[in-house]
Order: structure tokens, then sequence, then C-alpha cells
């Protein structure tokens, strides 16, 4: 027996995230909402649905959204970016094993991007959600000696 989300969970799920990142969030957070609903907004545009084949275009999608997460997780002082930058690039590896090994089923292929995209998703909803407390505790601390990633 198979089971496949209702349509209506993706998109509601991204709009609770990126208005917990407008509303909570700082200027990271709401970047990656932002990348986020971009992403999802061009994937519409390009995914074949009916097709077990790679999806190229949304292959091309998910690379820019792995770059903005990588930024980002350069950039911050705070955990969620690594792992949403880690579950994006584990989309594109799906992606990737998928054109290079052609025993990988069209449901695994979709199921896994699914699943990943949910995780980087979940990841920035996390980063937003906790993101006035992370904030406070950062700023008490007072300025890092190093920029970027260095300063965890």
């Amino acid at each position: 027996m198979s089971y496949q989300l209702p349509i209506w969970v993706w998109p509601t799920v991204l709009m609770g995230v990126c208005a917990i990142a407008v509303l909570r969030g700082r200027d990271l957070e709401r970047l990656a909402a932002a990348s986020e609903l971009a992403t999802w907004a061009l994937s519409l545009l390009v995914f074949k649905s009916r097709s077990e084949s790679t999806q190229w275009a949304v292959l091309l999608i998910d690379v820019s959204l792995l770059v903005v997460l990588a930024w980002i997780a350069l950039r911050s002082p705070r955990y969620w970016p690594l792992f949403a930058a880690g579950f994006q690039l584990l989309a594109v590896a799906t992606h990737l094993a998928h054109a290079t090994d052609a025993l990988v089923s069209g449901w695994a292929y979709q199921t896994a991007a699914l699943i990943w995209n949910y995780m980087t998703l979940f990841a920035i909803g996390y980063g937003a959600i906790t993101a006035p407390r992370r904030y406070a505790e950062i700023d008490a601390l007072g300025p890092p000696a190093m920029a970027g990633a260095m300063r965890r």
C-alpha cells in the first residue's frame, strides 16, 4: 500500500515557515525562507510530474538553493544553516544518484528529494523559531574575534 501526502501539506508548511521567519527571524532566516519559497515556485514551473527521469531543471534550481544556504551557513553565527545546507546537499546528491544509477526508481528518487526538502524547511523553521533567544545570547557575548563560520 502506498501513501502520498495531500497536495496542500507542503505549501501550508512552507508558508508557515515563511511567516515565522518574517515574524521572528532576522535577515538570514528571512533570506533562507524566501529562497526556499522561490525554489518551490520555480520548481512548479519546470517539474514534470509524469516523468521518472532525472529532473535536470529542478536539479539546477536545487543547486542554486544549496549555494544560498551554504553562503548563509558560512556567515551565520548559528548552527541551523549548516543543517539546512547539509539537507539541501543531500537533495542535490539524490538528483545526481538518480542520474548516474538507472536502478534508482522514480518513486525512490522523488520520495528522497521530498524528504530532504522537508528536512531543509524544518531546519529553516527551527532557526526562525529560536532566533530571538539565540541572537540575544550571541549579542550578549559581544563581537566575535573571527567572522563567519569560524566564530562558532
